[in-house]
């Protein structure tokens, strides 16, 4: 019993460090990169005793993860990218309309910032560090649960990219400058209006900005990904969690960031990918036993033939 509040003690205090490091970095205007919380989450582990484990569990994450956004910034380069499309699925979704336009036009007043406006770019900016903190989170609770979180997350993040690669789509706020919708990029103007920077880590200043990874919207995927990853860690952490995608979906479309066809493929992606690795034994055994099938059925029409 004493063990147990004891490891749920330490627990505590390891996410109140994360949410405190988050909050520092958010005030100090130091962009929370994968890279820079790592070295974070590398001190935590250290605290704990863990910390060549760590490195051994994370280190190949993160080489992975890394390699990823570097080729992200590629995916404009060999194809045309898609604008109007985009426009024209959203507004046959919602029968004409553009839900970024309506949002916009309820709870946006130009030239101010609100709440509103602040909430949901704090919501897009915790982009990774939120999958990051429940990965370490796992990491410290279950090894196998940790393993199968991040090999979907990687899976995920190389099938958007393959994505990007052969169909390059523009969120909302492109279409708007190109005049096909009217949607403020309101991101950029919170950014600007608090004083906020973008100071990025030295790796992240030499990578190419990719402006064309509309679809599908991992903004979406991977708080998707990390809700049923706790799911099927522990049920009760799925309905605590339920909200952080459902708020991360509503501030992409408000921001301007993100269509709702792009979370719409998303959330498909992520829970293909959830599927593949939570269940790649089972469809391993799958296709042993239809492949079994079609070799006796194969030798059985040879003789009959």
């Amino acid at each position: 019993m004493r063990e147990k509040i004891g490891q749920n003690l330490i627990n505590i205090l390891l996410f109140a460090y994360l949410a405190v490091v988050i909050i520092f970095m958010l005030v100090k205007n130091i962009s929370i990169t994968p890279d820079r919380l790592f070295i974070f989450l590398l001190f935590a582990a250290v605290i704990v005793g863990r910390g060549k484990t760590f490195l051994r569990d994370w280190l190949p994450f993160l080489a992975l993860l890394l390699g990823y956004e570097m080729l992200r910034g590629l995916a404009d380069n060999f194809f045309s990218v898609h604008t109007s499309l985009l426009v024209t699925w959203e507004k046959l979704l919602f029968f004409g309309h553009i839900p970024t336009e309506f949002l916009q036009h309820v709870f946006y007043k130009a030239g101010q910032i609100g709440f509103i406006d602040i909430f949901a770019t704090l919501m897009y900016f915790v982009h990774f560090p939120l999958p990051l903190a429940i990965a370490f989170f796992l990491w410290l609770k279950n090894r196998r649960e940790y393993l199968l979180f991040v090999i979907s997350f990687v899976i995920l993040s190389f099938a958007g990219f393959i994505t990007y690669l052969l169909f390059p789509a523009a969120p909302p706020w492109y279409a708007s400058d190109h005049g096909l919708i009217h949607v403020t990029k309101i991101t950029n103007l919170v950014v600007e209006k608090l004083g906020w920077s973008w100071n990025l880590s030295f790796y992240y200043t030499h990578l190419n900005p990719n402006q064309v990874a509309a679809i599908p919207s991992l903004h979406a995927a991977f708080p998707t990904l990390s809700l049923l990853s706790l799911r099927h860690y522990s049920k009760r952490l799925f309905w605590f969690f339920l909200a952080y995608p459902l708020l991360v979906w509503f501030s992409i479309v408000y921001l301007g960031e993100h269509y709702v066809v792009d979370i719409i493929a998303g959330v498909l992606y992520a829970v293909a990918a959830y599927y593949v690795v939570y269940n790649f034994e089972e469809i391993k055994k799958y296709f042993k036993e239809l492949s079994k099938l079609l070799r006796v059925r194969l030798v059985s029409l040879t003789r009959r033939g």
